[in-house]
This record gives C-alpha cells, sequence and structure tokens, in this order.
C-alpha cells in the first residue's frame, strides 16, 4: 500500500535541477574553509649584500604577512564588422607588486639591524654609496596551508627590493619615565617585479 504514494524528497533528487541546493550534498564534500592563520613567509635568496640573521630567526619574529598582488586585471578587445560588435576580454594586469610584513624585534635589534643595513645598501647616509641592484634584491616564497600543515597554495616573489623599512620612528622615539610602550614593532614594506602563483592541491 506504501507503494502507491510518491516520495516528494525522492521525486526531487531524480527530476529536480537544482538537487544540488541539500544539506547531505554539502555535507559530504567536508572540505574546510581557507584559514589566513597558516601561512609561511621564507627568504628564499637573501640580498647578497645585505646582513641577513638566517630564515628561522627571521620566521619566528614575524607577526603577519599582508600581500598586494593584482591578479584580476582584464581588457576588453573590441571589433565592428558590418555593424556587428565582437567582443574579446584579455588579461592586462601586471605581475608585480608590494608586501608589507610585521616583525616583532627585542633588544638584541637584529631585524631593525636587518632592514637598516639594506636600506644603507640603497644609499649610504655618508656618502650616498648606492650597491648595485643585483646585490640587494631578494626572492622569496609565500606559502598557505590547511589545517593538517599540507602546502595549498604557493606565492614565488621575484626580485624583491625594500620599500620601507618602516623603522623610521625607531631611530629616535619618544622616551618616557612611566607608561613604557612597545618599541620593536616593525612594519616593512617591499616591492617585487613578479609573482609567481602555483596551486598546490588541485
Amino acid at each position: 500500500m506504501a507503494g502507491l504514494f510518491l516520495d516528494a524528497k525522492n521525486l526531487l533528487l531524480q527530476n529536480d535541477p537544482l538537487n544540488y541546493i541539500n544539506y547531505d550534498k554539502l555535507n559530504q564534500e567536508r572540505k574546510e574553509f581557507l584559514r589566513s592563520d597558516l601561512w609561511d613567509f621564507t627568504w628564499t635568496k637573501p640580498c647578497n649584500a645585505v646582513y641577513f640573521p638566517g630564515n628561522a630567526f627571521v620566521k619566528a619574529r614575524t607577526i603577519g604577512v599582508n600581500p598586494s598582488i593584482n591578479f584580476s586585471g582584464t581588457t576588453e578587445l573590441t571589433a565592428t564588422i558590418r555593424g556587428f560588435t565582437v567582443r574579446q576580454n584579455v588579461y592586462s594586469g601586471t605581475t608585480s607588486g608590494t608586501i608589507t610584513i610585521q616583525y616583532q624585534d627585542f633588544e638584541d635589534q637584529a631585524i631593525m639591524a636587518w632592514l637598516d643595513d639594506w636600506r644603507e645598501k640603497l644609499g649610504d647616509r655618508e656618502n650616498r654609496y648606492t650597491f648595485r641592484k643585483e646585490d640587494t634584491c631578494a626572492e622569496g616564497t609565500l606559502t598557505v596551508f590547511n589545517s593538517s600543515r599540507k602546502a595549498i597554495r604557493l606565492y614565488t616573489l621575484k626580485c624583491i627590493q625594500l620599500s620601507d623599512p618602516g623603522i623610521s620612528g625607531l631611530y629616535t622615539p619618544s622616551f618616557t619615565s612611566d607608561d613604557p610602550s612597545n618599541m620593536g614593532d616593525i612594519s616593512a614594506t617591499f616591492s617585487f617585479e613578479h609573482c609567481q602563483l602555483e596551486w598546490k592541491n588541485i
């Protein structure tokens, strides 16, 4: 007797073009969200002429990374043929950009000394001597991970140059007799000429 009655759920699953709007199907994916707290920045090729305290040391004091990379620019090409307009979109953006990295320095001042030496190599304070570009450029990688610590996205940055060491206010900070403030909070900005993006989990 029960077979004489139609089950609306089964009927929809068989015939509904929108049957993907279903919690059961969404739940079966069991995919994780992309997270902003699982990342790693590595200086793969530090500058030849600049003091570098080492990746393990710098990583331990890296607080955050904020890249600015344009992957979205397109230009529309058009042609009019016998009154009809034909369109084609093509990529017009560049692969250059900037990246800002936040560091926490301590009394050894290793991060500040590294960034200050890099700035000095771009133009000495006393004699304005500048080292060659090939000796003041670096390379690095920004890796994004999932919860299992497996890489899912890799950005390779080419020809990184120091734009703003972010330490100008730390040379001569305001010294007070009470209410101490953190003098080791550094936000350095770098520019790069090219970025390669690699999807690691597809």
